[in-house]
């Protein structure tokens, strides 16, 4: 640190180069990015294998655009750790670029649990009506003679709910879609903090900008996570068909790794419990170990995927007799999962929807309709 400013500290010795007249010699830094080129083959090609299948049987459109963009987390993840090991001079942008991803993992997870309720928004929206967290719920479930639902720990003893189901779904929505925008906007400004010199992630005081972008993508990572687990639990058995838990625990467990798991290496090389060595800062070797946890971390999870997010439910079987169904063009398929004009749509509806609550106008018009219908007749259209 220096004149106000906190670059990051340079080991004093540069490590020998890897070959020394004629020998080969390994050092520690040598190993670990070794280690980490082979987790992130291996992940990549696990990845890449699945991601394949699924382009060239991409069938139904409305849930495999969420499946691709999961399917990348894996090799993304491995590619950038192993890179931030290799070019530790500059870790922080590129695992700050990195984390970006993230916040797309999250919000394709939740819009396909979504879509697998239903693709269209009319009916997914009837389904909220009865099942989601709400006043009007809870008057049903008295009526009945049953508890009344609550939010699940820590705010179980939280009273407040959306006064209807719809309402719920778009709260639910909101409290995802933000963590789209936020995660972005402290990536760009932790980036220019770190070029500014005015980021120091080796300090925790808050006269740095490390400690409060960290306390904001902490909360705004913690009420996503934890509204995409409340919204679950309220249509887990409409979800079942759908064996959602391996999905949720391989986005949940990731999202929770890479983030806690780097904030706990990053206290141990605060409070010197990670020492400098004549070639690297303990912040080097902070990286150094992260790199090595999480390419690891991502070949497993590309594994768990390949039954998590299986590609056969996809493929289209072909008549006795017929000829073998054709495979959809992969840059094409490739092309529509990395579209992202739907969820430009959602942020749009989301401040449309939540403006027009806050004035006291009407919202859900057709599913209100639809609700009455079913009053009036019993049953369904």
């Amino acid at each position: 640190m220096s004149n106000g400013r906190c670059f990051a500290a340079t080991a004093p010795l540069e490590g020998p180069p890897l070959f020394v007249n004629g020998d080969v010699v390994f050092q520690a830094h040598d190993v670990g990015w070794l280690v980490c080129g082979i987790f992130t083959l291996f992940s990549c090609g696990f990845s890449f294998w699945l991601i394949n299948k699924h382009l060239v049987n991409y069938t139904n459109r409305a849930e495999q655009r969420y499946i691709v963009r999961l399917l990348f987390m894996p090799p993304l993840y491995a590619v950038v750790s192993t890179a931030s090991f290799i070019l530790w001079d500059h870790s922080t942008a590129l695992l700050l670029v990195r984390d970006c991803y993230e916040g797309v993992v999250l919000v394709s997870f939740f819009y396909l649990l979504l879509t697998y309720l239903s693709p269209d928004p009319i009916e997914l929206a009837n389904i909220f009506r009865t099942d989601g967290l709400s006043k009007e719920q809870d008057a049903r479930l008295i009526a009945q003679g049953k508890p009344p639902g609550h939010w699940w720990f820590p705010l179980n003893k939280v009273k407040w709910k959306p006064a209807d189901g719809m309402y719920f779904l778009q709260f639910m929505k909101w409290t995802v879609l933000q963590y789209i925008i936020v995660r972005p906007l402290c990536t760009l400004a932790a980036v220019a903090l770190n070029y500014m010199g005015l980021y120091c992630e080796e300090s925790w005081s808050p006269v740095w900008g490390y400690v409060w972008i960290t306390v904001i993508v902490s909360i705004s990572v913690s009420v996503a996570m934890y509204c995409l687990v409340q919204l679950y639990l309220c249509v887990s058995p409409r979800l079942a068909p759908h064996h959602p838990i391996l999905k949720l625990f391989s986005i949940k467990a990731v999202v929770f790794l890479t983030f806690w798991q780097a904030s706990f290496l990053s206290v141990l090389a605060t409070f010197n419990a990670i020492k400098d060595t004549p070639y690297m800062t303990a912040e080097d070797i902070d990286v150094g170990w992260g790199a090595i946890l999480e390419t690891f971390e991502m070949c497993a999870f590309a594994l768990l995927h390949i039954k998590a997010f299986s590609y056969k439910p996809y493929v289209l079987k072909a008549s006795e007799g017929d000829p073998p169904p054709v495979h959809t063009p992969r840059l094409r398929s490739l092309g529509h999962a990395f579209n992202f004009g739907e969820t430009m749509r959602e942020i749009r509806d989301g401040w449309v929807y939540m403006v027009a609550r806050m004035r006291g106008r009407e919202t859900d018009t057709a599913v209100r309709r639809l609700a009455h219908h079913e009053k009036l007749f019993v049953r369904s259209r």
